[in-house]
């Protein structure tokens, strides 16, 4: 069995409002899933209207989830037939923080389906849903002066090639803790904005 060592955790923080772009164009990974081609136009705004495109025709938002950290537009159930291109905003990030241990939990909402006369439960997922905690040594007021930012966010797996869970996300809430004859410690939780993309 394989065992991974914890490397990392990187916090990006949005500078500015955004830059307006039109029709970016994109790469197709396999699977449904096209990634913005500029890599510096991949931080995607989720606080801005966003317009994808199959050729001249708008996609339907129903058809698609958005990963804001990666600028990764995932297609589920649709088959395009033209080039997929992204028009809304992109962010400019700052690296503000690390960590020293982080938690991500991926919360599957699960809906009961079973009928009548079933034996056993059935359940089925109709929504997933994220959150990230990180704890450092404490610094300075950051994130309390910065609740209201939004953040993107790599947690990786491997490091030193790339392997990382990568999100958009908004803080949720932010702690502060010590004991005699200990450092102050910080604890920062996040909800994952879009879809979490594991690259």
């Amino acid at each position: 069995m394989a065992v991974l060592a914890g490397r990392n955790a990187d916090i990006y923080i949005a500078t500015g409002s955004g830059t307006s772009t039109t029709g970016q164009a994109t790469t197709s990974l396999g699977g449904g899933v096209y990634q913005i081609t500029l890599s510096a136009r991949r931080y995607i705004n989720p606080n801005a209207s966003l317009t994808v495109l199959d050729g001249v025709t708008t996609v339907n938002p129903a058809n698609y989830q958005v990963a804001y950290g990666t600028g990764k537009i995932i297609l589920a159930g649709y088959t395009p037939a033209g080039a997929i291109t992204v028009t809304g905003q992109f962010l400019t990030l700052s690296k503000i923080a690390q960590a020293t241990d982080w938690t991500l939990d991926i919360q599957p909402l699960l809906e009961e389906v079973q009928v009548f006369g079933d034996a056993w439960k059935s359940r089925v997922c109709v929504q997933k849903d994220a959150t990230v905690t990180f704890n450092r040594f404490y610094d300075d007021q950051f994130f309390l002066t910065n609740s209201a930012s939004y953040y993107v966010i790599d947690c990786y797996a491997l490091q030193s090639s790339g392997v990382r869970w990568s999100f958009g996300a908004s803080q949720a809430s932010m702690g502060i803790s010590t004991n005699k004859n200990e450092t102050i410690k910080e604890n920062v939780s996040f909800s994952v904005l879009g879809a979490v993309d594991y690259a």
